[in-house]
């Protein structure tokens, strides 16, 4: 990737980030100014309200920091530490991930960069639905670079064009945006595993990406 499109593309998932945080975050400021402003009867309203941000905030920062930062700069991952994660940032939406696979794989640990693909391509699948719905995540095959599939079961879902269409085929550095930087790092990421992704819209209500 040249220089300059290397550039945009560091911008870009900056600006990811600061999105998806500032949400959380600006609820956290909402609550403490409405703790300043309440009774008792309120107060632990505004507690609470504080408290879930915060944790929200603290499991996404946990989230990007394996995905996208260099938190992940051994060669292995423990698997255990790319479901929790996983499984975290899922409950804010009340979504439903159902692993398979997974039991020959406890307790193992398998290559970084697989991790990391797998936490992008969940963020992915987890901004397409607007609430709830179910996700499935199997794991095939070598123990260290598994294959996997990720199927997404909603009627809820909306994957954006922009996405679809980089997940579908390879688009110029020039094309990239904030909404489909993920989806190109995730190819990215594919390729340095020596694996592709393959995007397969089954139905109205089930998508699947397999990494192979």
């Amino acid at each position: 990737m040249p220089e300059r499109n290397q550039m945009k593309f560091i911008e870009l998932l900056c600006s990811k980030l600061c999105h998806d945080l500032i949400s959380p975050i600006g609820a956290i400021n909402n609550g403490l100014e409405f703790l300043e402003q309440s009774d008792s009867n309120t107060a632990s309203e505004a507690m609470d309200l504080v408290r879930k941000s915060s944790s929200q905030a603290a499991d996404k920062l946990a989230y990007y920091r394996i995905a996208l930062g260099s938190a992940g700069s051994k060669a292995l991952i423990e698997i255990d530490t790319v479901i929790d994660l996983v499984e975290k940032l899922s409950s804010e939406k009340n979504i439903k991930i159902i692993w398979s696979g997974t039991e020959s794989y406890a307790q193992s640990k398998i290559d970084r960069l697989i991790g990391k693909l797998i936490l992008n391509l969940a963020l992915i699948f987890f901004e397409s639905l607007s609430r709830s719905g179910r996700v499935q995540i199997t794991f095939s095959k070598d123990i260290r670079t598994p294959e996997i599939t990720m199927s997404v079961m909603s009627d809820n879902w909306n994957l954006h064009k922009d996405v679809k269409t980089v997940l579908e085929s390879d688009i110029s550095d020039d094309l990239l945006t904030v909404r489909n930087v993920l989806a190109y790092h995730s190819k990215q990421l594919a390729l340095e595993c020596s694996k592709s992704i393959v995007f397969q819209e089954k139905s109205k209500g089930h998508i699947v990406i397999k990494v192979i």
